[in-house]
């Protein structure tokens, strides 16, 4: 099949091109909820000045998009210029929407650009197109890298058995007696109901309870909310609406007595979900709302049979429930040149001192664990 490859740097491109670039996202190989035009368009509205869109695009011989990689060009240190992708402060993959036959040709794209940039900076890709296509280009060439695999995603592949049969398997005896132990109990608080939200009006009038969760929620205080950091409220605010209007998000409530308890935000393609968000008002926590809005969430999912993707974010629950662990592989890929051997020798040298930071945080005890408020002479 002839295809035709071109490297697009101007937005106009996006911009007239949201249609393309949805039916890609739709029926591409390795689902990328993040790369659909809505998320690009919303984010690139609040990028910063100084990044260039570099839009890598693959159309076959009838002109259809069958391949899209969607980077920006940051400017670096010693008057460098590196290739990032798209959404990288908020996305979860950085793997192009593709067709398999397009493949090789945006990975042939992507390697071009190391004529131009000093490095290129892939992080988050499915495990499969990292060891079938392009860590066999990587090794092919003669430049330098940095490979690494710092996370691992989980899966529940479609399997042919009841929902309640998959959550026995899953759960165990005493597990599922203390979560109806739980559900009584919160519905001894008061009126429990489960809201699910995917039209555009709908997922609009919705935002605002979501924020009662998460002010309240302790990954808001421990500042890692889907709204923590400054800006991203507007910005979600913006997108989810957007997504709604294509079919590409569910907004999910957990309520008690009509007050929000806990949320949930789900990334919708062709049968695949991919579990985005969830928090839960810290003082309902005895109850498990995250965990009975969760698991509400996958059996709608379950019936829908739906690939359920909880994205390359490590938490128990996760590898709990999940029939697949797969691993996720970040590529620095740099120019054969002076500034692409200091760029590598900085990037490697940043690595290192995160990791000791990391690890002497590691090392701080938690105030908050019960003893260390014991040693301080206070109340457990």
């Amino acid at each position: 099949m002839d295809l035709e490859l071109s490297i697009q740097n101007s937005i106009d491109w996006l911009d007239s091109n949201t249609d393309r670039i949805d039916t890609l996202a739709g029926n591409c190989y390795w689902p990328n909820p993040y790369f659909s035009s809505a998320w690009l368009q919303a984010w690139w509205k609040r990028a910063d000045v100084s990044h260039s869109p570099v839009l890598i695009i693959v159309e076959n011989s009838q002109g259809e998009l069958v391949g899209f990689w969607p980077l920006v060009e940051r400017p670096g240190l010693l008057r460098s210029r590196g290739i990032w992708p798209f959404i990288y402060d908020e996305a979860n993959y950085f793997h192009p929407l593709a067709q398999l036959t397009a493949v090789p040709a945006l990975i042939d794209g992507l390697q071009s650009l190391l004529s131009r940039y000093t490095f290129v900076w892939i992080p988050l890709m499915r495990n499969e197109f990292w060891d079938k296509f392009l860590a066999p280009k990587v090794e092919e060439s003669s430049s330098l890298t940095i490979t690494r695999s710092p996370r691992k995603t989980f899966l529940i592949e479609q399997v042919r058995e009841s929902f309640e049969d998959f959550l026995n398997q899953k759960m165990g005896g005493k597990s599922r007696k203390s979560f109806r132990y739980d559900q009584r109990s919160l519905s001894e608080q008061g009126n429990v109901e489960f809201e699910v939200w995917e039209e555009f009006s709908d997922v609009r009038a919705m935002m605002p309870a979501t924020c009662v969760v998460e002010v309240e929620s302790r990954k808001s205080k421990n500042g890692a909310g889907l709204f923590s950091i400054r800006g991203k409220r507007a910005f979600f605010f913006e997108l989810l609406p957007e997504l709604a209007k294509k079919g590409m998000v569910r907004l999910s409530i957990l309520r008690l007595d009509n007050q929000p308890i806990a949320w949930q935000l789900d990334l919708l393609g062709h049968n695949y979900l991919a579990v985005h968000h969830l928090s839960f008002d810290e003082k309902w926590k005895k109850y498990s709302p995250g965990r009975q809005l969760l698991i509400h969430n996958l059996e709608q999912a379950w019936s829908e049979e739906r690939t359920i993707d909880f994205l390359p974010l490590g938490f128990d629950y996760k590898e709990k429930f999940s029939t697949l662990e797969e691993e996720v592989r970040e590529l620095h890929w740099f120019k054969r040149s002076i500034r692409g051997w200091i760029a590598c020798r900085l990037i490697r040298w940043n690595m290192k001192v995160r990791k000791k930071m990391k690890e002497r945080k590691n090392l701080i005890p938690n105030p908050n664990n019960p003893l260390s408020k014991a040693l301080r002479g206070e109340t457990i």
